[in-house]
C-alpha cells in the first residue's frame, strides 16, 4: 500500500490536527513607493494610489518581507507523532519503547483567541513564531488576519490610503460611520512644536475596524476651514463609539488644541490591561493609570512582537507614505482594536468580573470587581515622578528620601494584608491635568516605548518636552506639573539632564536662557555636555 506524502504546506497544531495553508503566494516585487502613480500586482492584490483616491491592502508581499512568501515546511511522520497526545512513542529495531515528554506550551506559543470574524491565520502565525527575533517576518501586522467567506475564499483587511479631505470623508462616511469600536492613533513630526500647526503636531489619523484601516494623512490635505470633515468629526465626538488607543487622550488633546474636536468615548488600553492581567493574580495594587506600551501590551496579549522602530517611527511624516509607514502605522491601530477585543474576552472569563474602565475622559478610577477592596494607587508618588538624586537640588534629595522611606512602608502595609479586608482611603479630588501636560506625557510614554534603554525618567522628560514644545520657562512648568509647584531649580535640572542624555533636538537660544539660571561651575561639573553646547568655541 502506497502512502501519500504530506504535502509542503501542512501545519500540525496539537489541539485543531492538521491545518492547511491557503497556498503560498508568488514571489513579491522589490518594495515600492506606495505614493508612485502606478497600479502594481502582486500576484495576490492590485492597488491604485492617486492623490484623491486610497489604496487597498499594501501587504507584506509589497514590502518583499512577507510572511505569506513562506511556506510552512513539510513535517514527516515521525514529527507528526511528536505531537499525538503531547509524547512520541518510538519502537526501536530491538523493539524497545521510549516515552519522550514534549515540553510543555505556554499561552502565547499559540495565536490569540479569534474576537473578530477576520482572524489571525495559524499558518503566519507560527511562521512568525519562527522567524529570527527581531527580522521582519517575526513581527505582529494586520496583514496576518484573514476573513473566511462561506465560499472558502479569504479577504484580508483593506486600507484606506486617503491624501485628501474629500476621500477621508467618503471613507469615514462609507465604512466607518455604523462601527461601534473603532483602533485610533495619531503620527506627527518628532521635532514639532505648538507653533508649527496643525500639520506637523497631527499629521496622519489612523482609524482601524475589525475589516478595514483608514490613514487619513492631513499633512498633504489642501488647507480648508474644516480640514478633516463631519463624518470624522462626528466619529470622533460619540460617546456610543468607542475609540480605543494607548496614550489616547494626549492624542486627542491634539484633535482639540488644533481641530477644535471635542473627542468622546475613549478607551486607554493601559487601564484595561491593568485591570485584566492584575485582577487575574490578586495584586489589585497594581491597578493604576499608568501608561503601559503598546508593544507590552501586543506581546503579552496578541502574542508577537510589535515593529516599533525608531527609524520608522521618527521618520517624515509630512510627505506621502512609503510602504514602510503604512505598515507601521496601520498596524499600530488594528492592533489597538484587538487588544481591546481581547483584554475584553480576557476580562469576561474573571471571577469576580470587573466592569471595563469608565471613559478615559471622565478622569476617573479604575473600577474593580464587586467585593474587592484595596488602598487607592493613583495619587501615589511613583518612582519616575522623584528625578535621580544627582538631578536635584539638596532640598530636593532630602524630599525624594523621605518619599521613598513612604513608599516603601506603604508597600509593606499593603502587601501584609488582604486586598479584601483594605478598607478604602478617602480621596481628594484630582486637579483636572492641562492639556498640555497630557501631550508632554504622551510624548514621554512613546519615546520610552521606542527608547528603551534610555537614562531619562518620566519626570525629566515630560519637562523637557513641555519646555521644548510649548516654549514653557522652568518656572512655568514647574507651576504646571504639580501643586504645590516644583522648585524652578529642580525642572533646571531635568531638562540639562535630558539634552544631556538623549539625542533630541533642542533650540540651543532657549538652552542659554535655561543654563543662566544656574551657576557655570554646577553646570560645568554636572552636565559638561550641555555646558560645551552653549559656549561659543574659540577660534
Amino acid at each position: 500500500m502506497t502512502t501519500t506524502p504530506p504535502r509542503a504546506n501542512q501545519l500540525w497544531h496539537p489541539s485543531r490536527g492538521i491545518s492547511f495553508s491557503p497556498g503560498s503566494a508568488p514571489r513579491a516585487p522589490p518594495a515600492q513607493s506606495l505614493h508612485t502613480m502606478t497600479e502594481v500586482s502582486t500576484g495576490v492584490n492590485q492597488y491604485h494610489v492617486a492623490a484623491s483616491e486610497t489604496i487597498v491592502v499594501p501587504s507584506r508581499e509589497t514590502l518583499a518581507t512577507a510572511v505569506a512568501q513562506q511556506t510552512s515546511p513539510s513535517l514527516g511522520l515521525g514529527t507528526l507523532a511528536h505531537h499525538v497526545d503531547n509524547r512520541v512513542s518510538v519502537q526501536s529495531t530491538v523493539e524497545t519503547s521510549v516515552v519522550v515528554k514534549e515540553p510543555e506550551r505556554k499561552a502565547t506559543d499559540n495565536p490569540p483567541p479569534p474576537v473578530f470574524e477576520y482572524k489571525m491565520i495559524d499558518d503566519l502565525f507560527y511562521t512568525a513564531k519562527r522567524s529570527p527575533q527581531g527580522s521582519p517576518e517575526s513581527f505582529w501586522s494586520y496583514s496576518q488576519y484573514r476573513y473566511a467567506a462561506e465560499d472558502g475564499s479569504l479577504h484580508r483587511v483593506k486600507v484606506h490610503y486617503c491624501r485628501s479631505r474629500h476621500t477621508m470623508e467618503r471613507v469615514c462616511k462609507q465604512y466607518f460611520m455604523d462601527e461601534k469600536v473603532l483602533g485610533f492613533d495619531l503620527e506627527w513630526m518628532a521635532d514639532s512644536m505648538k507653533k508649527d500647526g496643525l500639520k506637523k503636531n497631527v499629521s496622519l489619523i489612523q482609524l482601524a475596524s475589525p475589516s478595514r484601516i483608514g490613514l487619513f494623512h492631513v499633512a498633504l490635505f489642501t488647507d480648508s476651514d474644516d480640514m478633516v470633515g463631519p463624518s470624522f468629526r462626528h466619529i470622533m465626538e460619540d460617546s456610543n463609539v468607542i475609540k480605543v488607543g494607548v496614550a489616547i487622550k494626549g492624542d486627542t488633546t491634539r484633535l482639540r488644541n488644533y481641530l477644535d474636536i471635542q473627542s468622546r468615548g475613549l478607551m486607554e488600553l493601559s487601564n484595561l490591561y491593568k485591570l485584566v492581567t492584575y485582577s487575574r493574580t490578586g495584586e489589585y495594587h497594581n491597578i493604576n493609570r499608568r501608561l503601559v506600551p503598546m508593544a507590552t501590551q501586543v506581546e503579552q496579549y496578541l502574542h508577537l512582537p510589535l515593529f516599533k522602530g525608531q527609524d520608522v517611527r521618527s521618520s517624515d511624516w509630512s510627505r506621502p507614505l512609503d510602504a514602510k509607514q503604512v505598515l507601521y502605522s496601520a498596524s499600530d491601530a488594528y492592533a489597538g482594536l484587538h487588544l481591546y477585543a481581547t483584554l475584553d474576552y480576557h476580562r469576561k472569563q474573571l471571577d469576580p468580573c470587573p466592569p471595563l474602565p469608565h471613559h478615559a475622559e471622565l478622569n476617573l478610577a479604575i473600577p474593580l470587581a464587586e467585593g474587592v477592596r484595596v488602598a487607592s494607587t493613583d495619587n501615589t508618588v511613583e518612582p519616575d515622578d522623584v528625578a535621580a538624586p544627582d538631578a536635584l537640588d539638596i532640598d530636593d534629595k532630602e524630599t525624594a528620601s523621605s518619599i521613598a522611606i513612604l513608599k516603601e512602608t506603604k508597600t509593606s502595609l499593603v502587601s501584609k494584608q488582604k486586598p479584601a479586608s483594605i478598607k478604602p482611603t478617602p480621596k481628594t479630588p484630582e486637579r483636572p491635568k492641562d492639556s498640555r501636560v497630557e501631550v508632554a506625557e504622551d510624548r514621554v510614554a512613546s519615546y520610552r516605548a521606542s527608547h528603551p534603554q534610555t537614562r531619562s525618567n518620566v519626570a525629566q522628560l515630560r519637562s523637557y518636552f513641555l519646555w521644548h514644545c510649548y516654549d514653557l520657562s522652568p518656572a512655568a512648568i514647574a507651576q504646571l506639573v504639580r501643586d504645590p509647584p516644583l522648585k524652578t531649580v529642580t525642572v533646571v535640572a531635568y531638562i540639562l539632564a535630558v539634552v544631556q542624555a538623549e539625542k533630541l533636538p533642542v533650540d540651543h537660544d532657549r538652552l542659554r536662557e535655561v543654563t543662566g539660571l544656574i551657576p557655570q561651575s554646577t553646570l560645568w561639573a554636572r552636565w559638561p555636555v550641555v555646558a560645551r553646547m552653549v559656549t561659543p568655541s574659540s577660534n
